[in-house]
C-alpha cells in the first residue's frame, strides 16, 4: 500500500507571507549529494523551485531557517548560501537538528509576496 502524498503543503500563504515547509537537497530523481556545498546549492535550488511555482522568486524571502546536522558544517554552508543571496540576505536562523541519514541540511522560509514595501535592513 502506498503511503501516497506527504501530509503537508509545500508552501502555505497567509495573507502576504508565503510560509514554506522544510526543504532538503534532494534531486528530482531522488539522489543526494554527498557534501555540504552541493547539498545546501540543491536545498536553496529547491526551494526557489517552490517559490516560482507560486510567482515569487529567493528575492522575497525574508527569513530563513536552516537546519544543519552537524554545526561543524556552518562554515561551509555559508559559502553557496551567501552566493545564492547575493547581497539581499534575509533574517536567518540556524540550529544544529537530527536529520534523516544522508541529509546534511533543510531549510524553510517565509517570504513576502508584495515587495513594495521596505524590506531594507536595519
Amino acid at each position: 500500500m502506498s503511503a501516497g502524498p506527504p501530509p503537508y503543503s509545500r508552501t502555505k500563504f497567509a495573507g502576504d507571507l508565503l510560509f514554506t515547509s522544510g526543504h532538503i537537497g534532494r534531486r528530482t530523481d531522488g539522489t543526494l549529494d554527498e557534501g555540504i556545498v552541493e547539498q545546501t546549492r540543491q536545498t536553496l535550488e529547491n526551494l526557489e523551485a517552490s517559490l516560482v511555482d507560486v510567482g515569487l522568486n529567493r528575492n522575497d524571502i525574508v527569513r530563513a531557517t536552516v537546519y544543519l546536522s552537524d554545526m561543524s558544517l556552518w562554515s561551509e554552508m555559508n559559502i553557496p548560501y551567501r552566493e545564492f543571496f547575493d547581497t539581499q540576505l534575509p533574517a536567518r536562523s540556524a540550529v544544529c537538528v537530527g536529520l534523516p541519514a544522508g541529509i546534511l541540511i533543510e531549510i524553510d522560509a517565509v517570504a513576502l509576496r508584495d515587495t513594495n514595501e521596505s524590506s531594507a535592513a536595519l
